[in-house]
């Protein structure tokens, strides 16, 4: 009997030392584990909304988009079609169509060339993504003076039709409509198209 209490304690020994190997085994690699994840908690430590802000404007692609301006072409620039009448000026003495239409120096491209280099796209239209056209009408005086810029019919707003109006205003001397011969007040309407780049 004696024996056999002898036995018993020692696989219940043997046992127990079983017990605390798996024990301690499991432990080992839970602590290991505990500790990989600890070290990738301590490596990712709380960002600032600050570093995050510097952090995203890093990252992200920020496009400075800009604008441009062009002139339609001759056709569109006619208000009226010239046509065998009788050329008559209105009550301000103003021809809505001449026999030799005024010109601006240089022609059409010149013109172009002027409005593209001269035309501040505001900065708000372009936060709106705003382009379109705007026509822009005014007279050309007897000595080529431009006077009276405003733009007619639908407008783009965000401050496109004032630096249309602006830049037609700040316009050099054209040469002057003729009838009969004679340089007369006339009205042109020029097309102004706003466009976006990226």
């Amino acid at each position: 009997m004696k024996q056999l209490r002898s036995n018993i304690q020692a696989v219940i020994a043997v046992l127990g030392l079983l017990v605390f190997i798996v024990a301690c085994t499991n432990n080992n690699q839970s602590t290991k584990s505990s500790a990989y994840d600890s070290s990738n908690v301590a490596t990712e430590k709380p960002v600032s909304k600050e570093a995050s802000d510097k952090s995203t404007a890093n990252k992200t692609t920020v496009t400075k988009k800009s604008g441009k301006a062009t002139v339609g072409t001759m056709a569109e620039m006619k208000k009226t079609a010239e046509t065998k009448t009788a050329f008559k000026p209105d009550a301000k003495g103003i021809y809505d169509a001449t026999e030799v239409r005024p010109v601006y120096p240089g022609g059409h491209v010149a013109l172009s060339d002027y409005i593209a280099n001269h035309i501040d796209y505001p900065q708000m239209a372009i936060d709106d993504n705003k382009q379109g056209t705007v026509n822009v009408q005014f007279v050309v005086d007897e000595n080529g003076k431009v006077q009276d810029a405003k733009v007619i019919g639908s407008k783009l707003g965000d401050g496109l039709d004032e630096e249309a109006e602006r830049v037609i205003s700040s316009m050099p001397k054209w040469s002057a409509g003729m009838v009969k011969g004679k340089p007369v007040k006339a009205r042109v309407t020029v097309p102004i198209t706003y466009q976006i780049e990226e």
